[in-house]
């Protein structure tokens, strides 16, 4: 086989390889409406001592329809590689909290691997904290859920 006839048959080989790739679009999801977004929350105890901690634990199950489109279709839009989990057992860690007082809590902000949180109670009385979440595709808008109080002596 000569050089020439070598390179005529790399060259029939490598375009047949390249025609028989087809180019996958990368695939994302989209909302299709509003999300439902629900927050369960506890704590370790309901009444502790001035400088005692708390365990805190929240659940989040989250409800709405996504939709599988190509990437370049999505483009101005809210996308996700997946669309969010519908229940999430503990989350505590990555929601927010609203605290009333405003600095009656402070929380232990180390990763924990339960993925609960630790607050630790500053003031004497009624300390009420309330989970918050952001609503996945929805930038303006929070969940509340239920609020927990704390009696602290």
């Amino acid at each position: 086989m000569t050089a020439r006839s070598q390179v005529l048959l790399c060259a029939a080989l490598l375009l047949s390889g390249i025609a028989g790739c087809e180019q996958k679009a990368k695939l994302v999801y989209v909302p299709e409406g509003p999300q439902t977004v629900t927050l369960i929350s506890s704590a370790s105890a309901s009444t502790v001592q001035q400088g005692g901690t708390v365990v805190m634990s929240v659940e989040r199950h989250t409800a709405g329809k996504w939709k599988q489109v190509p990437l370049h279709e999505a483009r101005g839009q809210c996308w996700l590689h997946r669309p969010p989990p519908q229940s999430e057992q503990q989350v505590a860690d990555d929601v927010g909290w609203a605290i009333e007082p405003e600095n009656g809590v402070t929380f232990n902000t180390e990763y924990r691997f339960d993925h609960t949180r630790i607050a630790t109670m500053k003031v004497k009385g009624k300390v009420t904290l309330t989970p918050v979440s952001e609503v996945p595709c929805e930038p303006d808008r929070a969940v509340e859920g239920p609020p927990i109080e704390i009696e602290v002596n």
